[in-house]
């Protein structure tokens, strides 16, 4: 399924991915409707994703190496690991979104993670970035233009947003 234009462009920082499979409240591999939730706001996320009709998820070649290390070295095996990945790949595309290998731009943020989480969210022209990671929060908005917010800010926003548009 190519990219639509529905809804703003979004990027999920590692971080989210991480938490919503390992996190409490998570019930990877079951997806949840949004609301009422799980409890884990990261997990919320992807289900927003899945939904397909809020924003569209776009994610790169770096996110999903990065989670698969991370996800190995918590020692999650092969076979889960692969599952999960595809299931991301799946909400991307649902969604919307893509996998872009973006060029290398954003020099200027100190943890060299987070310059590609930036260059990914510039190249697909998101309207934010969602992260659990202090580094990139404290960042928001990077460079006065594009808001890093943390999961449950973003879940409530998405909820807020339906909410409005049943009125």
């Amino acid at each position: 399924m190519p990219p639509h234009d529905v809804g703003p462009a979004v990027v999920f920082d590692i971080h989210i991915y991480v938490n919503a499979l390992v996190g409490p409240g998570s019930e990877f591999p079951r997806i949840v409707e949004v609301p009422p939730g799980t409890g884990n706001s990261a997990a919320d996320c992807l289900s927003l994703a899945f939904d397909g009709d809020d924003f569209r998820l776009f994610v790169s070649p770096h996110i999903l190496r990065n989670l698969t290390r991370v996800l190995s070295e918590l020692g999650l095996s092969a076979e889960l690991i692969e599952g999960y990945l595809q299931t991301v790949l799946e909400l991307v595309e649902v969604s919307g979104g893509a996998t872009l290998d973006p060029p290398r731009k954003c020099f200027d943020v100190e943890d060299y993670e987070d310059n590609l989480i930036v260059d990914l969210s510039l190249a697909c022209d998101a309207t934010l970035i969602v992260s659990d990671d202090t580094d990139l929060t404290d960042l928001s908005p990077w460079h006065g233009r594009m808001p890093v917010v943390r999961p449950h800010v973003f879940v409530a926003r998405m909820v807020q947003a339906r909410r409005g548009r049943r009125r």
